[in-house]
């Protein structure tokens, strides 16, 4: 049976209830954050537990979040589930009078090779400036919904815009392309998740001397742009091989800069679990 840690003790998963009267279970009340693992060590986890913390902040949850404490739960629960890799969560919810803090792995292994991901355009217009464009909420049922329903037509990911009509992200990923020789991304300002795996490759692509743009875009800028790839925490950065916008016109994309970038990603991720593994 697959297990949890809530609340920092071992457990079956089928042992997680959530009292019905609870802001949590009622409202959705609750922050996440999905991170990878390698060797039983999360990756990049004190950023992870820094972008929780700010969740925590906004949603007015009051949880304290030991790194040392939850690193070491991290690692007994790989254990209990006797998995090396993987992507796991940690979950915070309102509970009712103290919040509950759980941890469970949700997906087993690392995937070596990854498809070019097949884009199309949202219906769904993000509100910029909302709690949940911008944080990882348990109110995450609209984004799931679309990405079920690009996946129904035969896509693989889906592209919001905000109330502006400007490009934000996708679904489950931060979104990335390149135009005239520069690598553009939405800015946070767009309304998007200040996601992890954006922010290193920023810097790697700087480091690399790559002009890096990050402002606002529209469709059309993805239409006009010459290789698309998308960032997230369980599958790092991963090319995109088309995208139809909602005129339903199309593009495709040439894989070109990510191989150095994704290589560069994947070298820092597995030096990360390096110098933290125990």
């Amino acid at each position: 049976m697959a297990k949890l840690i809530l609340n920092g003790e071992l457990l079956d998963a089928d042992a997680l209830s959530q009292p019905l009267l609870s802001r949590g279970f009622a409202f959705g009340f609750g922050v996440f954050e999905t991170m990878k693992f390698l060797d039983k060590t999360p990756c990049f986890f004190s950023e992870h537990l820094g972008r929780l913390r700010r969740g925590l902040v906004g949603a007015g949850l009051d949880c304290e979040l030991d790194e040392t404490a939850l690193r070491e739960q991290a690692r007994l629960l790989f254990e209990a589930e006797g998995v090396d890799a993987g992507v796991f969560k940690i979950v915070i919810t309102d509970s009712g009078k103290n919040p509950s803090l759980a941890l469970f792995v949700r997906t087993r292994g690392v995937p070596t090779e990854l498809a070019p991901s097949r884009l199309s355009q949202s219906k769904v217009v993000k509100a910029s400036q909302a709690f949940t464009s911008r944080n990882k909420s348990l109110n995450y049922m609209e984004s799931v919904l679309e990405l079920e329903k690009a996946k129904a037509s035969g896509f693989d990911e889906c592209v919001f815009k905000n109330e502006r009509n400007e490009l934000t992200e996708c679904a489950v990923s931060n979104l990335f392309f390149v135009q005239d020789g520069v690598l553009s991304t939405p800015a946070l300002d767009c309304g998007l998740l200040d996601g992890i795996v954006r922010r290193k490759v920023i810097e790697l692509a700087r480091q690399n001397g790559i002009e890096v743009k990050e402002g606002v875009f529209e469709e059309a800028d993805l239409l006009a742009a010459s290789e698309v790839f998308l960032t997230s925490s369980g599958s790092g950065p991963r090319s995109v091989a088309s995208y139809q916008a909602s005129s339903g016109m199309e593009a495709s994309y040439e894989v070109k800069w990510l191989p150095r970038l994704r290589e560069s990603y994947l070298e820092l991720e597995r030096e990360e679990a390096r110098s933290h593994r125990v």
